[in-house]
């Protein structure tokens, strides 16, 4: 009898061992791992201190979880990042701003016009605890109204590095001297710049093989690439080898050349977080300088820009079939753009360039993280952090299943369709 129990206790010993333990599991769900164009069904996915330890075959280990996430019948895919943001002037204005990008699992924030304040609003709103977006920050914008010496430029970059700034923002630069002297600092320090391709209007030049070979990593607005045809094919080819990225900004574009329909634009997704009296002042300034510019005009306007607008997608596809990595942002910082919300629209004008929905994903997701050379996020694996939105669809095929998130899981926590409502509900305008 009493090897009977020896045996037995045996047995349950060896059971328990073989029960994994965990702070969560997302049970029976579809990952979108985003390191492929593939979907791996009916999985669990286990995560324990943020981190996920296991993705398996549904019911292939035992698991003991403080919480489980019911996935049967959705689909996993990393959190999303905007490229190009620009951060509110005011600090009281940034909760909601964070709280409308966390509704839309865009949980990693490039700002593209910094301030030397924004230091110390990383430092006080990204705590290990927060589920505020992470911010990656660039300093104060260079341009062409600056005549730097060299002295000043060495505290400029060296501020902006030693203040944990992640980029110089570029806007535009003097002259090619400067841009070299500049370059030589920058790279000195092994900070990197990003921005507007780098020409001046009043007519000084800057070759562009010093531009491709600087510690320029990043060109905004398809800038280089729209106006300018004969230099297209050279230029697409120096951004491919030299690792440039792009981030193109359409919806900015389709918002500020107005193509788009007055009277519809205001009830597009994210207009019920703002009052009524801002969205008629929106509203009203649009039909004013289309009054004031007349029809006739108006329908040149809209002829003019609807022609570039169509260069701009055949642009954005010609650099997806040269393999060019891409960035995504709606560029939110103009009436009509919604921080988060928007991220989706942006998407709509990749979609309509002919881009494929994986490439569009990549943009938002993995791209982002293989900018900053970060390897803990961007993709659905075992020892990435756990950071993924859930959704009801398989986004490879529907994106519009983004518009309507179901979870996210950031920092260690979760937060499920009910919380995300509560959010809402916080912010959306009486």
């Amino acid at each position: 009898m009493k090897q009977i129990l020896f045996f037995l206790s045996l047995v349950a010993l060896n059971a328990s061992a073989q029960k994994q333990t965990v702070d969560y599991v997302v049970k029976n769900v579809s990952v979108v791992p985003m390191n492929s164009n593939v979907v791996l069904k009916n999985q669990d996915v286990l995560i324990a201190e943020g981190k996920i330890i296991a993705i398996n075959k549904t019911g292939k280990v035992k698991v003991q979880a403080k919480q489980t996430i019911e996935g049967k019948g959705k689909f996993i895919l990393p959190t999303l990042a905007d490229a190009h943001v620009h951060l509110p002037e005011k600090e009281e204005e940034l909760d909601k701003f964070f709280a409308l990008n966390l509704l839309n699992g865009v949980t990693k924030l490039r700002s593209m016009r910094g301030i030397w304040e924004h230091k110390n609003w990383k430092e006080k709103y990204n705590s290990k605890e927060s589920l505020n977006p992470k911010l990656y920050l660039s300093a104060p914008p260079i341009s062409r109204n600056y005549d730097l010496t060299e002295q000043q430029i060495i505290e400029y970059v060296k501020a902006a590095k030693e203040n944990g700034f992640d980029i110089i923002k570029m806007m535009s630069i003097k002259n090619e001297v400067l841009f070299v002297k500049f370059d030589s600092v920058c790279k000195a320090y092994d900070i990197k710049i990003a921005g507007h391709f780098i020409s001046n209007p009043k007519g000084v030049v800057i070759q562009d093989e010093i531009i491709f070979k600087s510690n320029f990593n990043s060109i905004e607005h398809l800038g280089g690439l729209i106006g300018e045809p004969e230099k297209r094919e050279a230029r697409i080819q120096a951004i491919k080898e030299n690792d440039i990225y792009v981030c193109p900004t359409l919806l900015w574009y389709q918002i500020a050349y107005g193509l788009f329909d007055a009277e519809t634009i205001t009830k597009i997704p994210g207009m019920e977080f703002y009052d009524q009296k801002t969205k008629e002042e929106w509203l009203e300034k649009t039909k004013l300088y289309r009054d004031k510019t007349g029809s006739k005009a108006i329908e040149e306007e809209l002829a003019f820009y609807g022609k570039e607008m169509e260069e701009r997608l055949r642009v954005l596809k010609q650099l997806e079939t040269e393999g060019i990595q891409l960035l995504l942002s709606p560029d939110s910082s103009s009436k009509y753009t919604i921080p988060g919300f928007s991220m989706l629209t942006e998407m709509q004008l990749y979609k309509k360039a002919g881009l494929s929905n994986f490439t569009i994903l990549q943009a938002a997701t993995v791209n982002f993280a293989n900018y900053f050379k970060e390897i803990t996020y961007g993709t659905i694996e075992k020892d990435k952090t756990a950071d993924f939105i859930l959704v009801n669809e398989n986004p490879l095929e529907n994106l519009e299943t983004l518009g309507n998130i179901q979870g996210v899981f950031y920092n260690n926590q979760f937060l499920n369709q009910s919380d995300l409502e509560e959010l809402a509900k916080k912010y959306i305008a009486n």
